[in-house]
């Protein structure tokens, strides 16, 4: 089919406590989650063109996310400052996104998160999966995968679950429910 263009597929990847939450707080590095958990989440970026994160994010996972291609979302850029070949910072207030990723040819984009990121991608009807990791531990309190203003309705299905570990880690993936 020349000249059909392939449309970007967006994946939310999150690893949550048992009572829900993505973190303890902005800075908590993802050390907490299992080495099953890594594993899976390396393979999935490996298998992505381009890594979404905000700002906080990027900066608690630089070292493992500085190779790859990454629009990191933050609202101190006017729009958008090329940082490195790798790295661009990207006020998504003020750009297009969507039309970016696709002028740049990426099309597998995972979503990182935080909370911010997730909800603005949910909010803007993008996200096409969503990968869970359940880990066994729990925080009390936390960041939550969406923000509370996050108001719409969006039906996913159950596409597959997986246990991870002895422990009880599981992951579960979600598609968009187009019915």
């Amino acid at each position: 089919m020349a000249g059909k263009k392939i449309k970007p597929r967006y994946y939310l990847i999150a690893a949550l406590s048992l009572d829900g939450y993505i973190a303890k707080h902005a800075r908590h590095f993802t050390g907490w989650t299992s080495p099953a958990d890594k594993d899976f989440l390396h393979a999935r970026l490996d298998a992505s063109d381009c890594v979404i994160v905000g700002n906080n994010t990027y900066k608690t996972a630089r070292q493992p996310l500085s190779k790859r291609n990454c629009l990191i979302f933050t609202k101190s850029v006017g729009a958008v400052k090329q940082a490195s070949e790798r790295r661009l910072y990207v006020n998504p207030a003020k750009v297009d996104v969507a039309a970016m990723v696709r002028q740049k040819g990426y099309r597998r984009i995972a979503v990182l998160g935080g909370t911010q990121i997730f909800s603005w991608f949910f909010k803007k009807n993008l996200l096409d999966e969503i990968y869970l990791t359940i880990e066994p531990v729990v925080f009390g309190s936390g960041l939550p995968l969406f923000n509370a203003d996050v108001d719409t309705v969006q039906k996913f299905k159950l596409a597959s679950v997986r246990r991870l570990n002895k422990t009880g880690t599981v992951l579960l993936r979600y598609t968009r429910n187009t019915h």
